[in-house]
């Protein structure tokens, strides 16, 4: 898939080239970057969790609320400090991406120009929560986080005496992949082995969820912009640094890989999935 990619950009790129003439100045980039807070779902893992189907009872078999699906980090938390070290919990909150940028980007006319590339994105931190209760493992959940965006910019670049220039651009993108989920919670097998001490505190799936591995993939278009400065570094190289900012986001369909997991949100759960977000991006520009 990637060296298909690769090879569209190469043959937009040709075309660029030509249609602007031998004279305009063409220049490869490459960069690198973090782009924070992958697909918008810190706020899940920290503090919101996700809800299960399924209903909690109480001792007397009383409805008390639904049971978690996915467990905010903030309430384990809260747990392990309010049960005197019986629960130990490992939380790395929200996703950190790492972003590897090609492109080609050529002037147009005097003042104008335009770009087209390809940011592929990958989860680099973040993302794992564990809790376990006197040794026993009872939840476990690590996301990942997968992307590659063509983004295409039609920008203006304002020149700072002979060496600088700053520049904005807008345009569209195409845009494929998503994150998922894998791991367990499992709420049978901490209520056998907390005394039921569990059900009070509002912890773990039952049904048990094991062994779940759940990847929502999206694609289609979206809308891009960015800002950035650049200043030459030698006769045909420049260094550059930008904020990207990619809005991509499509309603994702799910499948769930266990009967916990299917019990706890369905068979084919849906979630809206966010690929876009702000890349804050350091790189090279090679004048051709």
């Amino acid at each position: 898939m990637i060296k298909m990619i690769t090879k569209v950009i190469f043959m937009i790129a040709i075309c660029m080239i030509a249609g602007t003439g031998l004279s305009a100045k063409t220049s490869v980039i490459v960069g690198g970057g973090l782009q924070f807070d992958l697909g918008q779902l810190g706020g899940t893992i920290t503090k919101d969790g996700l809800d299960s189907t399924q209903l909690r009872t109480n001792s007397a078999g009383q409805v008390v609320g639904p049971q978690s699906a996915i467990v905010a980090e903030n309430k384990l938390v809260a747990v392990e400090r309010s049960t005197g070290g019986a629960f130990n919990v490992k939380d790395n909150g929200a996703m950190t991406g790492g972003v590897l940028s090609l492109g080609v980007e050529t002037d147009v006319g005097k003042n104008f120009f335009a770009r087209v590339g390809i940011n592929y994105t990958e989860k680099i931190a973040g993302g794992y929560t564990s809790a376990n209760y006197m040794g026993y493992n009872w939840y476990e959940i690590t996301w990942n986080y997968r992307t590659i965006i063509i983004p295409a910019y039609f920008g203006i670049k304002l020149k700072v005496g002979e060496d600088s220039a700053f520049y904005i651009a807008a345009g569209v993108n195409y845009y494929q992949g998503g994150w998922g989920l894998k791991g367990h919670n499992d709420g049978v097998g901490l209520a056998a082995a907390s005394g039921g001490i569990s059900n009070s505190l509002g912890l773990g799936a039952s049904p048990a969820v094991l062994d779940e591995d759940t990847q929502f993939k999206v694609k289609g278009f979206g809308v891009n912009w960015l800002v950035g400065a650049q200043t030459k570094i030698s006769d045909k190289g420049s260094l550059f640094f930008e904020l990207e900012t990619i809005l991509s986001a499509k309603m994702g369909i799910g499948a769930t890989h266990s009967s916990g997991g299917t019990a706890a949100l369905s068979m084919y759960p849906a979630y809206p999935i966010v690929v876009g977000g702000q890349i804050y991006k350091i790189g090279y520009k090679h004048e051709l």
